[in-house]
């Protein structure tokens, strides 16, 4: 009887048995990662049924991977380009007095094209980003170049002040708001990993211009007059056209604005841009720019990083327009008063290269150097009308431009991260719309203040007070990101299958 009956394989025979099959298998296939899921491909059974990629898409992929974070000389160019492009915001006490003498106009009516200029430069996203929707990057670039450049030259033919706020105010500072704006997200389209450090590069072209174009123009101003120094001011800004054509969409950017403009499906590299929907359908450069608008206020990262914009704002302006007079009212010299411009302007170019590459390292999430950086610039902030002697005056002077500086660094860093590359030029869009407005009461906020109450001391302690306002904000944020990242468990497949580098 149990000669009959049939034997009940044991744990030791399935386990043998097993094997068996496994080394049959290793044996009949070339790699275990091909039977695994991939992560982003429709698979059934954690199987992939795509056809192998062919040597042109793998050669694709691999110059790719070489290209992010490698292509330094762009952001050498960026810096060359916004080395001209705030030359006009650092000579705007040269405009304002020629516009004075030239026009024989009063203080206020002469600060209207020099204040439009900075007004429309915050706003310079409201038209670049619908426009780089349907043009692309590199086109709206170089139209903002010729905009900037050719508003000069017209201003040297200006008769009156109106045509000067048109032709110095409006197309001058529009262009210069097209060109920082698309530079912003040509930055970070190339660097992912470096992006605080290439965003620092480039913004030390503001403070390079600072020591460059005020010496070039006053020169300009004793041998040729004002208009002649306004021809030969557009014509080195011409420049920027020349400049701005040496820039290249990278390929990968490229490859993915054609593939959802096609609504072809395709696999997206990762931190590089923003998921797609499936089975997305041919859609217009008007409804593309519909669509990212409206993905862009369902961020809600947009808002804080709108609330923050308009506090450095506020603060970047207001402080270094009136540190020459706040100083003078503390009791500084004319002159040790003008110097607080020089040393100032050394510190802001040390946070907006140095300070960022500390996330860039890994030493600090991003979130918490701003955390860090806003905190300490209100504290900065709200001391300064507590300092009575020069050189404590300068040392708080010095604490806001560092900071102040690393601030304007990070804010182009935290909105690619937060956006992705293809929503980027639409939320400066949106960030121009919310701020525009708000930034038009920084004259109003200054004579509220001196000329009301008679005095700085209540403006920096607001301006400090609404810093640590920001600072508690990303401390939420930064508090959110680690629970994320708590939450967010590793695929372990996804990992095996990634190829080694």
């Amino acid at each position: 009887m149990e000669d009959g009956k049939t034997k009940r394989p044991s744990s030791s025979d399935v386990f043998t048995i097993s094997n068996r099959f496994e080394s049959q298998s290793q044996s009949r296939t070339s790699s275990v990662q091909s039977c695994l899921p991939v992560s982003g491909r429709a698979s059934l059974g954690g199987y992939d049924h795509r056809a192998p990629k062919t040597s042109e898409v793998r050669a694709e992929e691999k110059s790719d991977t070489a290209g992010v974070d490698k292509c330094w000389w762009v952001a050498v160019l960026a810096f060359v380009m916004t080395t001209m492009e705030s030359s006009s915001s650092r000579c705007s006490g040269f405009l304002m007095v020629g516009i004075m003498e030239q026009m024989n106009v009063e203080r206020g009516l002469a600060s209207w094209p020099v204040s439009l200029i900075g007004s429309l430069i915050d706003c310079g996203g409201l038209l670049s980003g619908p426009l780089s929707e349907l043009f692309t990057t590199v086109p709206v670039l170089v139209g903002g170049s010729v905009l900037a450049a050719a508003g000069i030259i017209a201003s040297a033919f200006a008769q009156d002040i109106t045509w000067l706020t048109v032709t110095l105010g409006a197309m001058h500072g529009l262009g210069l708001g097209i060109v920082i704006t698309m530079l912003q997200v040509i930055i970070s389209m190339y660097f992912e990993r470096y992006r605080g450090a290439a965003n620092g590069i480039m913004f030390a072209g503001s403070t390079a211009s600072a020591f460059i174009f005020p010496h070039l123009l006053l020169f300009f101003g004793n041998a040729y007059g004002f208009r002649g120094s306004l021809l030969l001011f557009g014509a080195v800004l011409m420049n920027m056209v020349a400049v701005s054509l040496a820039f290249r969409e990278p390929p990968w950017v490229r490859r993915e604005r054609i593939k959802s403009r096609k609504g072809v499906e395709g696999t997206q590299r990762p931190s590089l841009s923003t998921p797609q929907e499936d089975n997305r359908t041919n859609v217009s450069g008007f409804e593309s720019v519909l669509r990212n608008i409206r993905a862009v206020l369902k961020c809600a990262m947009i808002y804080v990083l709108v609330i923050t914009w308009l506090v450095f704002c506020y603060n970047y302006d207001i402080f270094f327009s009136t540190i020459v007079d706040f100083a003078m009212d503390k009791g500084v010299s004319l002159e040790d008063s003008v110097s607080f411009i020089t040393y100032t302007s050394i510190t802001d170019l040390v946070g907006r290269v140095m300070l960022p590459i500390l996330t860039d390292r890994g030493f600090l999430e991003r979130s918490t150097l701003m955390t860090l950086d806003y905190f300490l610039l209100g504290l900065c902030a709200v001391s300064l009308p507590f300092c009575d002697s020069y050189w404590t005056l300068l040392t708080a002077c010095l604490g806001v431009a560092l900071f102040l500086g690393c601030a304007i660094t990070m804010q182009s860093v935290l909105m690619a991260q937060y956006l992705g590359l293809e929503k980027l030029a639409m939320g400066y869009t949106v960030l121009g719309a919310f701020c525009g407005p708000a930034l038009l009461g920084k004259a109003p906020f200054v004579g509220f203040f001196r000329d009301d109450l008679g005095s700085y001391n209540e403006m920096f302690w607001v301006l400090g007070g609404l810093s640590f306002f920001v600072s508690i904000i990303w401390v939420l944020v930064s508090l959110v990101d680690k629970k994320r990242a708590r939450k967010w468990q590793p695929d372990i497949t996804d990992r095996l299958s990634r190829p080694k580098t």
